[in-house]
């Protein structure tokens, strides 16, 4: 598996796509790469037990990714993103390293390692909950990340992890990003406080009490970003 070609592939999906948030819009993503999204339960009961025949998650079929939608939504969003795996790879036919490529480049447009980091989980429950995976998925993307983690810890980052961390780094908020939110009320911007709907300046006027969205330390410093090392953990 070359894993620094698919994660370089999926920096270039951030980027063309303009996404700087999580947990994704995989139905969005989807639209955007020309893809209609069908569900099983839409088709009629012949096609739909075709379609259970052809796979039980999903599957695509010329411009059309046709899944099943009694799956529970963290399953569907992997197996969507799978289905994106396999056609940015380019892949052709069917394959075991096909299958393992796309479960990677699934796996990891979901929840970037880095992104893992920054939202400071500390298990596999926190990263399926922010990053809306199921628990299977969430527990080897999380081993991953330590894996990852511990290789940062003694060598400096590679330059695909400085590019990662650039395009999600937000020069407004002098930080890396992980979540954006805006505010109901003045449409202000809200850094990685997932659920939050009002600003501080907003909470404040109205008489609210919120954490204040700009205390945040960024865990990489100035000079650790030059050197190219995580210093904290």
């Amino acid at each position: 598996m070359d894993t620094l070609r698919i994660q370089q592939e999926i920096l270039d999906v951030f980027e063309k796509n303009s996404i700087y948030s999580f947990p994704i819009d995989c139905f969005s993503l989807l639209r955007k790469y020309g893809y209609e999204c069908l569900k099983y339960s839409d088709q009629n009961t012949e096609k739909r037990a075709t379609c259970l025949q052809v796979s039980d998650d999903a599957f695509r079929l010329k411009n059309k990714i046709y899944y099943n939608d009694t799956l529970q939504n963290c399953r569907i969003r992997f197996t969507l993103m799978h289905e994106l795996g396999h056609h940015v790879l380019n892949h052709t036919g069917d394959s075991q390293q096909n299958e393992a490529d796309a479960n990677y480049f699934a796996s990891n447009i979901l929840a970037p390692r880095i992104a893992i980091h920054y939202s400071e989980c500390k298990n596999a429950n926190d990263v399926s909950h922010i990053f809306s995976m199921s628990f299977s998925a969430a527990e080897i993307a999380f081993n991953d990340y330590r894996r990852w983690r511990r290789y940062i810890a003694y060598h400096k980052m590679s330059v695909l992890d400085k590019d990662m961390y650039r395009h999600f780094f937000n020069r407004n908020a002098n930080r890396f990003v992980w979540h954006l939110e805006q505010c109901w009320d003045c449409g202000r911007e809200i850094y990685n406080q997932p659920g939050k709907e009002i600003c501080s300046i907003c909470s404040a006027r109205s008489g609210l009490t919120f954490d204040s969205d700009s205390e945040y330390s960024d865990r990489l410093s100035v000079d650790a970003r030059v050197l190219g090392y995580i210093t904290k953990f």
